[in-house]
């Protein structure tokens, strides 16, 4: 089970949402993998160390939506091969992870038919399956396309998708009053990466840092300026490749990846 469709069905899932404010579903499902209680007690297992098995934590959670997702895989491969059903494999599997792989089994296939099956399992696999290449050339970046000071900028940054925006929140020792603001975000990392550079605290200000360079030679590691004003940019980001970016967008959101947005400037800064 590879990691960019871990990505594409976590972003699905939960919008990578983790932590005690992460939402909870309608039936109960929990945590960034949404995990219902009993598949949990199945599949929960302390992944990082921490010495307890968390639902609401990434590392545990992954792991388990992994393992989950290979035994699903496996089943299914097994039915096939029995003639029981019929389909694409990860199709199915990651059919099996919204509808249960019963609803595989007794469908023969991909679950259909039914209001729940048309309406939210064929959309969410179809979603999944087409944002997976996206996600694989993102993890591309985080893999080792980013190198040096740029790289570590962007491993400082992305350790905190899911966190959420809090106006103020974040300095250069990490989040504050439960999260981050966009300046927070790009301070903080810049500031961890780099063993003790300190950014000025907001947006405007950090504009004034490095130099500017054509949006087109952006590195992995160098900060975007948007949602230009009189004073100057009110948002800033990161760079991580591709066209896409880190940060913490606005109240009510979380830090995520977003393609860069249109009228954004770069600037390197280390």
């Amino acid at each position: 089970m590879k990691a960019p469709v871990l990505a594409a069905l976590y972003a699905a899932e939960n919008g990578f949402r983790y932590g005690a404010t992460a939402p909870v579903s309608p039936s109960g499902a929990r945590g960034p993998g949404q995990f219902m209680p009993a598949t949990w007690a199945a599949y929960g297992k302390d992944a990082d160390g921490d010495g307890k098995a968390d639902i609401l934590d990434v590392a545990d959670s992954v792991m388990a939506s992994g393992h989950l997702l290979c035994d699903m895989y496996n089943q299914i491969e097994e039915w096939k091969s029995q003639g029981e059903v019929v389909g694409d494999t990860l199709d199915l599997t990651i059919a099996g992870y919204n509808a249960g792989v019963g609803a595989v089994r007794s469908h023969h296939g991909m679950p259909s038919g039914e209001a729940d099956y048309e309406n939210q399992t064929k959309p969410y696999v179809a979603k999944i399956r087409a944002s997976e290449s996206r996600y694989a050339s993102l993890l591309g970046v985080f893999g080792g396309g980013a190198d040096g000071i740029g790289g570590k900028i962007v491993e400082a940054a992305i350790r905190y998708l899911g966190l959420p925006y809090v106006w103020g929140g974040g300095n250069v020792h990490g989040p504050s009053a439960g999260g981050f603001d966009c300046s927070g975000l790009t301070s903080y990392a810049v500031y961890a990466a780099t063993s003790g550079i300190s950014l000025p605290r907001t947006s405007e200000t950090q504009w004034n840092v490095g130099t500017e360079v054509p949006l087109a030679d952006a590195m992995p590691g160098d900060l975007l300026f948007g949602n230009w004003g009189p004073a100057g940019p009110g948002h800033v980001a990161i760079y991580i490749g591709n066209g896409q970016m880190v940060h913490a967008p606005t109240t009510g959101d979380v830090v995520r990846v977003a393609p860069v947005f249109e009228g954004m400037k770069a600037r390197r800064v280390v």
